[in-house]
């Protein structure tokens, strides 16, 4: 119960206008077909978003893992009659999907979370299909008393850069629309 009520908060402060969820979603230019993970997927709301977008011929892999929050998103995605969703339980630093398989992989306020992110991304490239991309999306650092700063739940922009670049990516594009968060599309090399 206590974990679908926190889900769907998260959902809810995704889905908020002040994180433009929909300017997000329309840089990243899926198209009807792609096969997207959405790393760190919590209560699905890009996950959703995403399996609107890429229709019927294509996939989303909800990746995340805490198997109650896979659970969650399997349900609200037959409710909403989404086949197109499929869940993955990822062990803190593996994922299990298939090789060249993914147009994008997102991963949304997830950086902070790894423990060693050039082998992590590193390792997500062989899910790549030839000219896939990734997006990572993460707190700035912020002084004084937040949630985000008592938690360290932020990357600075130059460690994301640099830990990309050792992983073997390169900067495709950077947006600065987001007010709290960096927001960069990376290719692999």
């Amino acid at each position: 119960m206590f974990t679908s009520f926190f889900l769907k908060m998260l959902n809810r402060e995704a889905a908020s206008p002040k994180h433009k969820p929909e300017r997000i979603i329309e840089s990243l230019q899926i198209q009807e077909g792609y096969t997207i993970a959405d790393i760190g997927s919590g209560g699905g709301y890009f996950t959703f978003q995403f399996a609107r977008k890429v229709g019927k011929t294509g996939k989303v892999y909800a990746v995340d893992t805490q198997r109650k929050y896979l659970d969650f998103i399997s349900r609200q995605a037959k409710s909403e009659g989404l086949s197109n969703v499929i869940v993955v339980l990822a062990a803190r630093d593996e994922i299990n999907l298939p090789e060249a398989a993914l147009d994008l992989a997102f991963a949304r306020n997830v950086f902070h979370h790894l423990t060693a992110p050039t082998q992590y991304f590193r390792y997500l490239k062989r899910f790549l299909k030839p000219g896939g991309k990734v997006a990572i999306i993460d707190h700035k650092p912020k002084s004084g008393f937040s949630f985000v700063s008592m938690f360290r739940h932020q990357t600075p922009e130059e460690l994301i850069l640099q830990e990309m670049e050792n992983a073997g990516y390169f900067v495709v594009e950077s947006f600065d629309f987001l007010p709290e968060q960096t927001f960069t599309l990376f290719g692999a090399r």
